[in-house]
């Protein structure tokens, strides 16, 4: 890992099932932290709680940031969200990162039995909210989803800056974070809409609000499939694209460079027609890499890269398959040379406790 530029790991769960335990999880927090990360996110969807998954994280690690990349906010009040974001930065230190959004069908509605309405006023009222509770003195608030507040946060010394990200890809969810939060995370999108989208739609809508966007966080979560043997990598790279583009093939075709547009209406008919496995064979490599790292840790650094220069301040790396091995290889991959003792100490002993 190049130390000069901030790289997190993101231990990602899907939704109705994870590879991972929470002890895992645990033990590949202090593998990341070894191996020089600057942070690690969990992601929150009908699984684990991810504040209760992060503070028992910054109990066992010393310097890692830890961050939510999200929490959905329709499942919390925004003053619990508070409360869970003070209560974190306390226990880790003053290392809490807080990503809110505003999460998806059919984790809203199917399994917390709240539609999906008003997203983006409901996330401009959480995060001014938020910050109202986090300065640490008594606020008053009137707004749409919360009225009649009249309250204090009831803890010692809140952060008043502790950093408040916005999860989005869509454009007018994008111009909100650069509005009003402190940075944009933002997932299964390429450096190329990054460069020519993404980032100049954060940044002119940080300049209409008046605020400096360079002191704004652009951070993108980046999936990697790490292997020395480059067609297994390469494999899993395929499986992983093609399930990104099952769930909204439509929307890929917009974010893709205009040259893939072709094999993208080629690949999305075959998908209609039901021919999953052939599609998943036709993927090129280019296209499957366009947002998926894929190999060794050259490929994948290289593969980062091209993020910093489209713009973002951090990538955040996801292992693909979500498995404690894929993991693993992903945090030897990306470990800094100095660390890499480090990195096999911690994982000796992870075995040990595991024995």
């Amino acid at each position: 890992m190049n130390t000069k530029r901030r790289i997190g790991i993101d231990f990602k769960d899907e939704g109705t099932g994870s590879e991972l335990s929470a002890r895992d999880v645990l033990d590949l927090a202090r593998q990341a932290e070894a191996a020089g990360f600057e942070s690690m996110w969990l992601n929150e969807d009908i699984g684990r709680d991810s504040i209760a998954m992060l503070a028992a994280i910054s109990a066992t690690t010393k310097s890692i940031g830890v961050g939510t990349a999200i929490v959905n906010v329709y499942t919390r009040s925004a003053f619990q969200i508070a409360m869970a974001a003070a209560t974190l930065d306390d226990l880790s230190q003053g290392r809490a990162r807080l990503g809110l959004s505003v999460g998806h069908h059919p984790w809203n509605d199917l399994a917390h039995g709240i539609p999906l309405e008003a997203p983006l006023a409901r996330l401009r009222e959480y995060v001014q909210f938020i910050r109202k509770a986090l300065s640490g003195k008594r606020f008053t608030h009137d707004g749409r989803f919360f009225s009649g507040v009249n309250s204090k946060l009831g803890v010692s010394q809140p952060r008043p800056d502790l950093p408040i990200y916005i999860g989005a890809t869509r454009p007018r969810m994008v111009a909100l974070a650069g509005e009003v939060a402190d940075g944009l995370l933002t997932n299964v999108v390429s450096p190329y809409y990054i460069a020519n989208f993404t980032a100049q739609q954060f940044h002119d809508a940080a300049h209409r609000a008046g605020r400096d966007a360079n002191q704004l966080e652009l951070t993108a979560i980046a999936t990697c499939c790490a292997h020395d043997d480059r067609s297994v990598a390469l494999g899993y790279a395929r499986a992983t694209f093609m399930q990104r583009f099952r769930s909204n093939p439509d929307r890929m075709i917009e974010t893709q460079r205009p040259e893939y547009r072709d094999e993208l209406v080629a690949l999305r008919d075959l998908i209609r027609r039901g021919e999953i496995e052939r599609a998943r064979d036709r993927v090129s490599e280019p296209l499957a890499t366009s947002f998926i790292a894929a190999g060794n840790g050259a490929d994948i650094r290289r593969a980062l890269e091209n993020y910093f220069t489209a713009g973002c301040t951090r990538v955040i790396v996801a292992p693909f398959p979500r498995g404690r091995e894929s993991a693993e290889r992903l945090i030897e991959a990306l470990a800094d040379e100095e660390y890499e003792g480090n990195v096999r100490e911690t994982h000796r002993e992870s075995l040990s406790n595991r024995g």
